[in-house]
C-alpha cells in the first residue's frame, strides 16, 4: 500500500512542476523585456565603476528582463479583455483612449469622493506659516497646483464616472483655506478646462507643454506681474511626435497609441542651471536635484517649489521678467511627496517670489511630517493612510 494515493502523487507532481518552473523563469530572459538598466551608466564612467554600478543593480536588472515580469501583465490584460472585464487599476483607460492614473488616490481625490480634511488642513496651516514667516522679507507666495488629469480632462473621463457627484473637493477645500489665510492663489483647473485640447499627454500623467505654459502664465498674473508672461503662439510650437509616457512605461508594455506633445521654442535667456549653496537639500531622486538658472545681474529672485510638472518648463519661461536669479526645489523631500522639505534653503535663497506648485494628488501633508526649520503652530499628527 502506498503512502499517498494516485490523485496525490500527480497533486504533487504538478505542483513541483510549478514551483520548478517559477524558480527557471528567474534564468529565462522575457520576450516582452526591453534588456535595458532602469538608469543609464554615463558613458564616461571607467569601467570599474561600471561594474561596481552594475553588481549593485543587477537584482533590479533581473526583475525588469526575466521571470516574464513584462510578459504576464500583457497576458492579464488581454485574458481580462477577453472576458470584457477591463483593468481599473494601477490606469484606466477614458471614452477616446485617454490614460488616467489610478492610484494614490487620484480618481477619488479628483471626484470628491474622499476628502482629506485633516491633511488638507494641515497643508494650508504650512503655507500660512511660511508666509507669516516670510512676509517681514519681503517675500510674496503664490500657490498653484497643477491638477490631477481627472481634474481637468472630464470630455474623456469614462462613462462610469457621470455618476459621481460630490459637492466639494480637497482641491476647493486648499484653495479656500489658502485664501481665508491671505495667500495668492490659482485654480489652475479652470485655467486648462478653458483651454482647448489636449491639456495633458496622452499616455502620461503629466500635461502637455501647452498647458504649462498656460498655468505659467496664469501663475505671473497672481503673483502681480501679468508682464512677465510668455505669448504661446511664440514659444509654443506645433504638435509632434513625443516618447511614450510614464503610465506605458509603468505598465512594461509596448504603446498601443500615439504621443504627441507641443514643441516648446523658449529663447535662451538664461545660463545653465548650476547648484546653489543656499538649496542645499534635495529630493531622495537622483533626477530632482536643486538648482538655480541665472537671468541677469539685476532683477528679482524667484523660488519655485515643485515637482515633474515645472521641474524642466517653469525656470525657463521667465524671459520677460525682470529676474536676477530662477530657483528650483522639490517641494518635498521623498518622491512621493510629503509636507518634509527644508525651510531653511527657502530662508536663504530669499526669493522675492515663492511659488509652491505641488501637484495635487500629492499636496496634502501627511503623519508629523513638518518642514525643517518653519515654527510648528499646529501639533496635530494624521496617521498615514488613514482616511478621515
Amino acid at each position: 500500500m502506498t503512502l499517498l494515493a494516485r490523485h496525490r502523487r500527480y497533486l504533487g507532481v504538478m505542483f513541483a512542476g510549478l514551483f520548478g518552473f517559477l524558480l527557471l523563469s528567474n534564468l529565462i530572459p522575457d520576450p516582452l523585456a526591453r534588456g535595458e538598466w532602469r538608469v543609464k551608466v554615463p558613458a564616461d564612467f571607467s569601467w570599474d565603476r561600471k561594474l561596481n554600478y552594475w553588481f549593485r543593480n543587477i537584482g533590479t536588472y533581473v526583475q525588469d528582463n526575466f521571470g516574464f515580469r513584462a510578459t504576464l501583465p500583457v497576458l492579464r490584460r488581454d485574458v481580462r479583455a477577453a472576458l470584457a472585464s477591463p483593468d481599473s487599476r494601477p490606469f484606466y483607460a477614458g471614452r477616446d483612449g485617454q490614460l488616467f492614473w489610478g492610484r494614490e488616490q487620484a480618481p477619488p481625490q479628483s471626484a470628491g469622493a474622499l476628502v482629506r480634511f485633516a491633511n488638507v488642513e494641515r497643508f494650508v496651516a504650512m503655507v500660512g506659516e511660511m508666509q507669516r514667516v516670510l512676509a517681514p522679507l519681503g517675500t510674496r507666495i503664490v500657490v498653484a497646483i497643477p491638477p490631477n488629469a481627472q481634474s481637468v480632462e472630464l470630455e474623456a473621463l469614462p462613462a462610469w464616472t457621470d455618476a459621481l457627484a460630490y459637492p466639494v473637493t480637497e482641491y476647493d477645500l486648499a484653495l479656500n483655506g489658502l485664501k481665508a489665510e491671505g495667500v495668492a492663489t490659482v485654480d489652475l483647473r479652470a485655467v486648462l478646462r478653458q483651454s482647448p485640447r489636449p491639456r495633458y499627454l496622452l499616455t502620461d500623467t503629466h500635461w502637455n507643454n501647452r498647458s504649462s505654459v498656460l498655468a505659467f502664465n496664469a501663475v505671473m498674473v497672481a503673483a502681480g506681474h501679468p508682464g512677465w508672461q510668455v505669448d504661446p503662439g511664440q514659444v509654443v510650437g506645433a504638435l509632434q511626435d513625443a516618447p511614450r509616457g510614464d503610465l506605458l512605461r509603468s505598465m512594461r508594455m509596448p504603446p498601443e497609441v500615439k504621443e504627441e506633445n507641443f514643441r516648446l521654442e523658449i529663447p535662451d535667456r538664461s545660463a545653465r542651471p548650476r547648484p546653489d549653496p543656499a538649496l542645499g537639500s534635495r529630493n531622495e531622486h537622483v533626477a530632482f536635484k536643486s538648482v538655480v538658472r541665472d537671468f541677469a545681474a539685476t532683477g528679482q529672485r524667484v523660488l519655485i517649489m515643485g515637482d515633474s510638472f515645472t521641474a524642466v518648463t517653469w525656470p525657463r519661461l521667465f524671459v520677460n521678467a525682470d529676474v536676477s536669479a530662477v530657483g528650483w526645489m522639490h517641494a518635498s523631500a521623498k518622491v512621493t511627496g510629503n509636507c518634509d522639505f527644508n525651510f531653511d534653503d527657502v530662508r536663504r535663497f530669499r526669493p522675492d517670489l515663492l511659488i509652491i506648485a505641488r501637484t495635487e494628488r500629492f499636496f496634502p501633508c501627511y503623519g508629523d511630517d513638518w518642514p525643517t526649520g518653519l515654527p510648528r503652530p499646529w501639533t496635530r499628527a494624521v496617521p498615514r493612510n488613514v482616511a478621515p
